[in-house]
This record gives structure tokens, C-alpha cells and sequence, in this order.
């Protein structure tokens, strides 16, 4: 995106990286000394700084290119101080091999281990993993944060996990989740929608459930302080531009937040694979899709992160030892173990 952007204009970029930390580019923004022109930054942190007054105003009018008289951004990509790009998202992943080959296509397949036995391996943390569950257990996508904010919504998600708690398997390291799941560990892992795409890839047992995926965006926004504001709007229109995005999905599976993308990405140039199957936004696998809701959690997270810890504290406590079976006493005085009913 950089590169063509310095190659088609001859505009010098400097990039400076701050990991997501929202604390961090803000302190950038901030820094006289590292005048930032452009940021790269999540929903969340987009809605934060935007809230702040750190970004500037964004026109959605200024995103249409030479004759273009609309554009095509997909629902929720334009905001009021930034327009996503991509998308990414964590969906359900299953090994076609645990299940003889009838692997499961829906979300609530998550919570049926009669059907679809076998571990599930899920992030181990609230956010994210009590979604999946309401949405497995039937949720609708749109009623899902406001049955989370609800004691009994709060309930309902907890008892889910439940269900499956004799056969979750919590990972912390993303990379767990693609592991186990392909070495057989896992029947089925949660895990990030550019992961699953390296994964799937290499191992064609691989199924991919974007039936209740969660979806999160990245977004391009201007600081208020930059003092190149049309050269900013600049890159940001070519670097929304479609034929852009889809140079991007080819190759980082990040799903396009345009329309007139889709019919551009194609195959991968190196592996030669169809890159739609991979992408959160593609028609087919968003059907059923949930946005991830960075500033819900940010307000209401604090009780259901505790519950969340004291649960997964439970479930990796080591198990205790059974009790002693009682004896019966024979005829001869001798013991035995009482025997059970059949």
C-alpha cells in the first residue's frame, strides 16, 4: 500500500510502528517531534482518539475518486473521523478428519459434542469467547451485546460454556489455536480469520465455519494536527481505492470493506488458490456475522473479564480425586467393593 502509493506519486513516507497501543499513538499524535500525518488504528482506537478530539473530521465526499459519483464502502466501514479498509475476524475452524468427513458448517455445532464430538479450543478471555457462545447457542448477531449486558444474557453465555466445559481447551498464544486443531488435539479452534487462511491452506482437512464469525475492522484516519491534511486524504483515497484492497486480499486474506473489490481479488499469485473462500466480507461468508464491539467491552467488561477468569481458574484446576468406593462385608468377614446396579 505504501510503496505504490511513493512509486505513483513520488510522496517520500516515513512510517513509525506503535503496536495498537492506543496510549501509544496517541503519545505519537501528540509528539512534536514525530509529526504523523496518517494512522492505521482499529475501531476501537478510532472511536476513542475520534472521541477525544485527537482525529480530524473525516468527509466522506473527499473518498470519491475521479468520476466517481458514490462510492461502494460496505455498512460501518465510514465513521466520522475514519474509513476502514479491511476487515478481519475470528470464525470457527474444524478438522473434516475428527468427523469422518461430515465436518460441521454451523455455529451451534460448537456446542453439540453428541453430533460433533471432540475439544474445542478457544481464547482464553472473555471477549470474543462469550460471543461465540450466545451466537452458538442461538443468539441473533444484532441481540448479541444487549443479551451480554443483561444478568441473564451474562447467565446464558456462562452456561453454554458449560455444556462444553469437559472438552474446552483454552489457548493464549493464537498460534495454539491453528496448532491443535490441525495436530488433532482440537476438533474445532476459534482463532483469526488471516491464521485460519495460513492454516487451511497447508491442510485441506481444514473447514472453516463463517456462520457467526466476529468481525473487527482497521481504518485509516488524519490526526488533527497534521499539517498535510490533503496529502493524507490523498493516500487514504488511493489506498481505499478497489483496486488497492483487492491487491491486498490477494495475498493477507483481510477481508475488503468495498463492493467493486470483490470481483477483483481472485487468486493468490504465489499458491493459486480462490482467495473469496477466505475473506470475512465476501458475500457468502458474512452472512451471519457479528462486529466486534471494542468500546461494549471497554464499558462493561470488568465483571464478566472476572467471571470469565474465575471460570477458566475452575476449569484448569486440576481435578479432585474420587472418593474411595465403600466396601460391602462378605460372609467370611472379608471386604469388597459394593458392587454398583447394572
Amino acid at each position: 500500500m505504501l510503496e505504490p502509493y511513493a512509486k505513483e506519486t513520488g510522496t517520500a513516507i516515513a512510517t513509525e510502528n506503535y503496536g495498537g497501543d492506543v496510549s501509544k499513538v496517541r503519545s505519537l499524535i501528540e509528539d512534536a517531534k514525530t509529526p504523523i500525518d496518517v494512522v492505521d488504528v482499529s475501531a476501537g482506537t478510532l472511536k476513542t482518539l475520534c472521541d477525544e478530539g485527537v482525529l480530524a473530521p473525516l468527509d466522506p465526499d473527499e473518498l470519491k475518486s475521479d468520476g466517481e459519483t458514490a462510492h461502494d464502502f460496505l455498512p460501518g466501514a465510514i465513521s466520522k473521523c475514519g474509513v476502514a479498509s479491511v476487515a478481519w475476524a475470528m470464525a470457527i475452524v474444524a478438522n473434516r478428519k475428527a468427523f469422518q468427513g461430515n465436518a460441521p458448517t454451523a455455529i451451534g455445532a460448537l456446542l453439540d459434542t453428541a453430533r460433533f464430538p471432540g475439544k474445542r479450543a478457544l481464547p482464553n478471555n472473555a471477549p470474543r469467547t462469550l460471543e461465540l457462545a450466545l451466537l452458538a447457542d442461538g443468539v441473533a448477531p444484532e441481540n448479541v451485546y444487549q443479551e451480554l449486558a443483561t444478568p441473564e444474557g451474562a447467565d446464558r453465555a456462562f452456561a453454554a460454556l458449560d455444556k462444553i466445559r469437559d472438552n474446552v481447551l483454552l489457548w493464549d498464544k493464537p498460534a495454539d489455536a491453528m496448532a491443535w486443531v490441525v495436530t488433532g488435539r482440537a476438533a474445532m479452534a476459534a482463532g483469526y480469520s488471516g491464521r485460519i487462511f495460513r492454516a487451511a491452506v497447508v491442510d485441506r482437512n481444514l473447514e472453516i465455519l463463517w456462520d457467526g464469525q466476529i468481525y473487527d475492522l482497521d481504518a485509516w484516519a488524519i490526526p488533527e494536527t497534521s499539517q498535510n491534511k490533503d496529502e493524507a486524504m490523498r493516500f487514504i483515497r488511493f489506498a481505499t481505492a478497489p483496486a488497492q484492497l483487492a491487491a491486498q486480499a490477494r495475498l493477507t486474506a483481510y477481508g475488503p470493506m468495498r463492493t467493486s473489490a470483490f470481483a477483483q481479488v481472485g487468486t493468490h499469485p504465489a499458491i493459486g488458490v480462490d482467495m473469496q473462500e477466505f475473506l470475512p466480507t465476501a458475500p457468502r461468508n458474512s452472512q451471519n456475522a457479528l462486529r466486534f464491539d471494542e468500546a461494549w467491552w471497554d464499558k462493561n467488561g470488568d465483571a464478566l473479564n472476572k467471571r470469565f477468569a474465575t471460570w477458566a481458574a475452575r476449569l484448569r484446576a486440576p481435578k479432585a480425586a474420587s472418593p474411595e468406593q465403600p466396601k460391602s462385608e462378605g460372609a467370611d468377614g472379608s471386604t469388597a467393593p459394593a458392587a454398583s446396579a447394572p
